[in-house]
């Protein structure tokens, strides 16, 4: 069997793609391999990659044949058919479809299964936001890119279902099975990617390789943009470095500081509406995809263009120039 993991971007992929590739050989113990072949670049050098980016570049970056992946994946699944085979990468979510198939066309469609998280709507657009804000990849305020960007998902609302996601899948993977998973650490194994994952493909962790993992705590919005800043000025790489520093002042943490209230009601309610046939289809024993989002009063309070919201990008800014003029 070869699961396909499609991501979602923001869904932990990136912790599931380093504990697979750091625990290669235990994995291999208990019955899974990571396949080489699109992590490692096709003249051979290098490091494998964490994950199989190498082939959504080729697809997005470049008009080259898929060949070259096709054979080398069809090699190694024949080599390891009898295990459990996985290939990852959250690029393959929003990449050309259709080209993704072509690497897989050897592989018979009975043993393929295609899987990705579905994140609830609102905490993805929070997630997009913030990883834009921090790689300086704002051209607006944060209220200009919200209500813009919610006016183009209620006029396409396709561009965000999930529905519309398992439809293009379809028409490229005919006859492939699609395991859609429920990205909700309350409701995952061990509250965790790792666990949840593993435990969903059938594959037992191997003894002493999946300790305590925390989760990552939310950076907030100012932080976010107090580090695009950073990114913009000194570049990406200088703006990740600083980022990977604990830092404990409160505005640097925080959820739910992009979406107001009304926003983040009106974005979950419309798009689960979108997503009722969805819901049905694999996740029936769910009332509905997502239930409304119970904020705190604190949070129920929020609004963007506030002066204490712009005394927090100030106090964000300062903390994060320290911390580059300390570097």
């Amino acid at each position: 069997m070869l699961w396909l993991h499609l991501g979602m971007p923001k869904t932990g992929t990136t912790a599931l793609q380093a504990y697979v590739r750091q625990n290669k050989a235990p994995l291999a113990d208990v019955g899974l391999h990571y396949l080489e072949a699109g992590r490692r670049r096709l003249e051979g050098s290098g490091r494998l990659a964490i994950s199989h980016n190498i082939i959504a570049f080729r697809i997005n970056q470049t008009n080259e044949s898929m060949d070259p992946f096709r054979a080398l994946m069809a090699t190694e699944y024949e080599a390891h058919s009898d295990q459990t085979c996985l290939v990852s990468s959250e690029m393959f979510y929003s990449c050309d479809l259709n080209k993704l198939a072509q690497v897989f066309a050897e592989i018979p469609s009975r043993d393929l299964r295609i899987t990705y998280y579905c994140r609830r709507y609102s905490d993805f657009f929070e997630a997009d936001y913030k990883q834009r804000a921090k790689n300086g990849r704002m051209g607006t305020s944060a209220s200009e890119y919200v209500r813009d960007r919610l006016a183009k998902i209620k006029n396409d609302p396709g561009t965000f279902t999930f529905s519309a996601k398992l439809d293009q899948i379809r028409q490229a993977f005919p006859g492939v099975t699609i395991v859609p998973m429920m990205y909700d650490r309350a409701q995952m194994v061990q509250g965790h990617i790792v666990d949840d994952f593993m435990s969903r493909i059938g594959v037992p962790l191997p003894d002493g390789t999946a300790a305590k993992r925390p989760a990552n705590q939310s950076q907030s919005r100012v932080a976010s943009e107090a580090f695009g800043i950073v990114s913009r000025s000194m570049g990406r790489k200088e703006s990740r470095q600083l980022r990977r520093r604990v830092v404990s002042d409160p505005v640097m943490i925080r959820r739910y500081d992009v979406l107001e209230p009304d926003e983040r009601a009106w974005l979950d309610e419309y798009l689960t509406k979108q997503d009722v046939t969805f819901q049905q289809e694999f996740f029936p024993d769910r009332p509905r995809l997502f239930e409304p989002v119970e904020l705190n009063e604190e949070d129920q309070k929020f609004r963007r263009d506030t002066p204490e919201e712009y005394d927090a990008l100030r106090r964000a800014s300062e903390i994060v120039f320290r911390m580059a003029l300390e570097d």
